[in-house]
Parts: structure tokens; sequence; C-alpha cells
């Protein structure tokens, strides 16, 4: 039923009772934007929320407006246990997402996503002791060493995939874990409206009520000394009664700008893992699992030619892998190499400048300042070594080529040698933030200027 004269009544009533129960910020935040979308006596649909307010709505408000549409349409006999659902938008093709219970948090209503799980979770070097710590979690959150779990990485590497599936995990253990999966922005928000409605109590108690807290993009608190503070306090409550919290970063604490060093503390308290840009192998499996995912018949050629072109994020490989099926199913064309690689240009802008190891030497050398000749010579001064061996890493990850051949184009050098340099350039930039940095900025400035 959309509305009608009668509909309406029964609405502008809603609004009226609801209006009355609730502080004049709220309902110019919110309440006045609301819209009738749909009533049937098992449904009522509303609309005109952003995805914030979806959640304030369901987090302090849904058994109110329950009570006040059973009020309302009661005339249009309404059941008692209609569903409420919440279309975010005003358009009536955009999103629906459904409030149930008001005390039991549902996979939709969690955060969660069903399509997170460990098993299609691709894990490789890059990725090993992010993916065992969480593991570890998702297994035995109540009794494990990795609290809270601190999860640092680039953009589109795996951190949101990793923490929800933990979240999935437990709930799948723990049928009765009141489960929580958020971002910072959201948690900022919800602080901002919780002083503004005079509701902060409310997003305390929400909180601390949480088992299982994933907190993802922790970096955006930055420079937010109220929201910290509101964290802080949480944070120790929830260590302090042995719940569980995961958290992600784009960067380490401690090379968060801005935030308190009580809460650097507190997250280098437990266990930080880092998960790295993927090598060549490592894309090659991520590949070719989506590629099964989404039953897109590509050979291992193309499958060889987006893995060396598409070096810095699994999304950019998933963005690249969705063009291509789009452009056969739905237009019917061949998949070939010209194909993928006018995919490869038209998305991400990537031409075929091929990268050798000789430019990747040049680069590095430049970077450091020391000359070619010095990193192709036999020289062990403590810089020249130093920079060779980065040179050596950089080569590896970027070329995908194999010791040996690496080793040749550092004037002969052995592939034991080669091997020991990448080993110890993973080790400098797990230990030095300032290397790990110059390191990762040298191959985003290469990805983006060449490909294999």
């Amino acid at each position: 039923m959309t509305i009608t004269e009668t509909t309406a009544e029964y609405w502008e009533e809603f609004i009226r009772l609801l209006s009355n129960d609730l502080e004049q910020d709220e309902v110019e935040a919110w309440v006045n934007k609301l819209s009738f979308v749909d009533f049937n006596p098992d449904t009522v649909t509303i609309g005109g929320v952003n995805q914030f307010f979806y959640n304030w709505i369901r987090d302090h408000h849904h058994q109110l407006l329950k009570i006040h549409l059973l009020k309302s349409f009661e005339e249009l006999n309404l059941k008692k246990d209609f569903q409420l659902v919440i279309q975010i938008g005003k358009a009536e093709k955009e999103s629906k997402l459904v409030v149930k219970s008001a005390d039991s948090l549902t996979t939709e209503e969690n955060g969660l996503s069903l399509q997170f799980h460990f098993e299609n979770f691709v894990n490789g070097s890059n990725s090993d002791i992010a993916y065992a710590a969480a593991r570890a979690v998702g297994d035995k959150v109540t009794n494990n060493k990795y609290n809270p779990l601190f999860i640092s990485g680039d953009v589109g590497l795996g951190k949101t995939h990793l923490i929800q599936a933990v979240g999935l995990k437990v709930k799948k253990n723990n049928p009765n874990f009141k489960i929580l999966y958020t971002n910072s922005e959201e948690f900022t928000n919800e602080v901002i409206n919780g002083i503004r409605f005079r509701k902060i109590s409310d997003v305390r108690d929400k909180y601390r009520a949480i088992d299982l807290l994933l907190v993802d993009d922790i970096q955006f608190l930055e420079n937010k000394e109220s929201t910290q503070e509101e964290f802080f306090h949480i944070f120790n409550e929830l260590i302090h009664n042995k719940k569980q919290i995961i958290i992600t970063a784009d960067r380490y604490p401690r090379e968060i700008k801005n935030l308190e060093e009580r809460l650097v503390n507190r997250f280098n308290s437990g266990m930080v893992a880092r998960i790295g840009r993927p090598d060549f192998e490592t894309r090659v499996a991520i590949i070719r699992n989506k590629v099964d995912q989404m039953k897109i018949p590509l050979d291992e050629e193309n499958i060889d030619l987006i893995a060396r072109s598409v070096k810095t994020n699994v999304r950019d490989i998933l963005g690249i892998l969705i063009h291509i099926e789009a452009s056969w199913s739905l237009l019917n064309q061949e998949i070939s190499l010209e194909s993928t690689k006018r995919v490869l240009k038209e998305v991400l802008d990537i031409e075929e400048h091929r990268i050798t190891i000789e430019k990747i030497i040049k680069l590095v050398s430049q970077k450091f300042d020391v000359k070619t000749s010095d990193i192709m010579s036999e020289k062990r001064d403590k810089e020249i070594s130093k920079t060779r061996q980065i040179a050596m890493y950089v080569s590896r990850e970027l070329t995908g080529s194999s010791y040996p051949v690496i080793g040749k184009h550092f004037g002969g050098k052995n592939h034991t040698t080669v091997l020991q340099a990448c080993k110890k350039t993973k080790e400098w930039m797990e230990r030095d933030s300032e290397i790990n940095q110059t390191i990762t900025t040298i191959l985003r400035d290469l990805s983006v200027q060449y490909t294999l």
C-alpha cells in the first residue's frame, strides 16, 4: 500500500507521537526527514535517512518507532510482531535494511558481511602473521594472547576481510556473543550525535555491552580529542572485562599523528601485525581464487598479465576482473591479452611500459644517493650494502624474477646472497617505520610508472 489520504493521516500521527518523545535536536536532525514508503499488516517500510541515522535509529530508537507505528496504524490491522524496514535514502530503488529484534544483532545489523570468510581469504607471505593471529582469535575468542589485535596495512590489502572473518567465525562458534563491526568515522559520528542529543550515556552503554568489537580505520580518530577520550574509556572497560577488541589502520599505532599517547600504548599492548603488499605469487593466487568465484574463463596468460600489472592492492585486482567479466558476459566480448591490456589502461591507466631490474637499480640508487656502479660492485660499505639489498628486494617484489636471475643483474651475485638480501630487507621494514615508508614509496612509484 503506497501513501493515500488515509495513510498520510496515520503517518502524520506517527511523526507527532515520535516527536513528542524526542529532543527537538533529534526531531530536526532525522525525524522530520522520515518518509512513508509502504505498508502491509506484516511490514512497514519507511525511508529518508542516511546510513548513520539508520544505525542511530536501530541502536537507540527501534522499540520507540515500533510502539508509535502500532498506535498510529492500529486501524489498518498492523500485526504486533510486524517487521520494520528502513530504506536508506529517498529513492524507491535505494538499498533497504531490515531492523529485526532490538536486543539481538543479526548479520546485517552487526555490520558483518557474509562474503568475508577465512576460507576465501588468500593468505601469502605478506599477511601470514596477521592471518595466523586472526585465526587464533576466531578459534578462541575468550582465551587467546592477542587482545587487542591491531592489524595495519595499506588500503585494499585485506584488513577488513580478516577482521570480518573473525567476526563470522566467532558468531558461528558463539551464537549468543554480541559482536559489532564499525569504523572510526561511524564511531565519531555516534559520539558527536550522542553529545548533541544528550545521549552519550547510551552510546557508552551500547559499546560496553559488546563481547567482540571490530573497529576499522582507527587512524581517522587523529585530531578528534573528545572521540579519543570516549574510545579510550570504552577500550579500557572492554579489555578489563576480558572482551576482545580488533582494530585496523593504514599505519602502525605510533605513526598515527595526534593520537593520544595513552591510546598508542594501549594499541601496542597486544599484538600488532602488518599486512604488506602481496608478492607476485600471492597476486596470482588471489586472481585464480576470484576467477573461480566469478566463473570467468581467464587463461594463465591473462592471469599472469594482471598479476604483473596490478601490484598495489587487491581491490584494484577485483576492479579489473569485474570489468573483464562485464565485457565478456554482457557484451559477449572474447577475453584476450589485447582486451585485458585495454581494460588495464581504461580502469587503472596502466600501459605496458615495462619495468626492468636495471631501472629498479637506477631508481633505488638515486633514492639513497649511492652510485649504480657501487651497487653492482663487491663493495661492502654499510650504506652501499644496504642499498644493494633493498634494490634486490624491490626487484624480487616487482618483477617476480628468480633469485639467480636477479643476482646476474647485480654483478653476478649468487642465489643465496639475493635470498638473504630479501629476508634482511623485510626485517628492516618490520622494525623501522621510516625505512618501511621509504621502500613502500619506491614500490608505489615504480608500480605507477611501469608494468612488467
